[in-house]
């Protein structure tokens, strides 16, 4: 049992003038009061300008773990707008919670930093790639995500999103090579671990995907079905060991 005392400012202390009532959960209470407003006018500018004044990310990776579920998830809805790479390694973390709520926005949250790390004019070239690859031009989303990385050479998802597109062509073995180089500029992407699994997995080299699937779960456990690709291997495997020829995995 701990005795404790309630200041004049409504806030427990216990022995040693600990604070019970964190401050970090007072500053999430204040941060949804004051851009839910905002939020609600759907303003994405304004927001950003608004956060960048009042709430500097550093300040909304602080408030993840506060204790407040609303405030977490406003948090991580401002990080998507105003986040960079550094906050990865914190948003991240989110991943591991039992609230599927909280699960989505943070992996929101990662794709929109990822997908913004670059400067103005690399952020366009990436996202017109990517719309390249939705429209199944991939041999042009490749060369155009090529002159994107010789110009930002540390640029991930510039590799990660040529990854994408060089396995969609059936080029397993490339885009395992540009899986792997994704993770050497973003060791938290995984997006990227996954792709890396399933380019094995074409390729029948199971241990390798069963190893890369294992890490994915490790950063994002929600992600059924990876988990679901590496039972199938797993059992796959089982069944198969004494067959006559190799069992292959289609990652499709």
């Amino acid at each position: 049992m701990r005795r404790s005392v309630v200041n004049r400012s409504g806030l427990e202390h216990g022995n040693g003038g600990d604070v019970t009532m964190s401050l970090s959960w007072i500053q999430g209470q204040e941060l949804v009061r004051d851009v839910r407003p905002i939020l609600e006018k759907h303003d994405a500018a304004a927001l950003v300008r608004h956060l960048e004044r009042y709430w500097p990310a550093d300040r909304l990776v602080a408030l993840l773990g506060c204790g407040d579920a609303d405030a977490e998830k406003t948090a991580l809805v401002c990080l998507a707008l105003t986040g960079s790479m550094a906050h990865g390694s914190r948003v991240v973390r989110v991943l591991h919670s039992s609230d599927p709520a909280a699960v989505g926005f943070a992996e929101y949250a990662l794709w929109s930093i990822w997908m913004r790390a670059g400067d103005d004019e690399a952020n366009a070239s990436l996202h017109a790639a990517v719309q390249l690859i939705g429209e199944e031009c991939f041999e042009l989303a490749v060369e155009r995500l090529t002159e994107l990385i010789a110009r930002c050479p540390r640029f991930a998802e510039a590799y990660n999103q040529r990854a994408i597109a060089l396995f969609l062509q059936g080029e397993y073995a490339q885009a395992a090579e540009d899986c792997t180089r994704t993770l050497r500029f973003n060791p938290y992407h995984f997006g990227a671990l996954a792709g890396l699994g399933h380019c094995h997995a074409a390729q029948g080299r199971l241990e390798p995907a069963l190893d890369a699937y294992r890490a994915t779960l490790q950063l994002h456990p929600q992600l059924e079905g990876i988990r679901q690709s590496l039972q199938q291997i797993e059992q796959g495997l089982h069944k198969h060991a004494l067959a006559e020829g190799p069992w292959r995995f289609d990652p499709s």
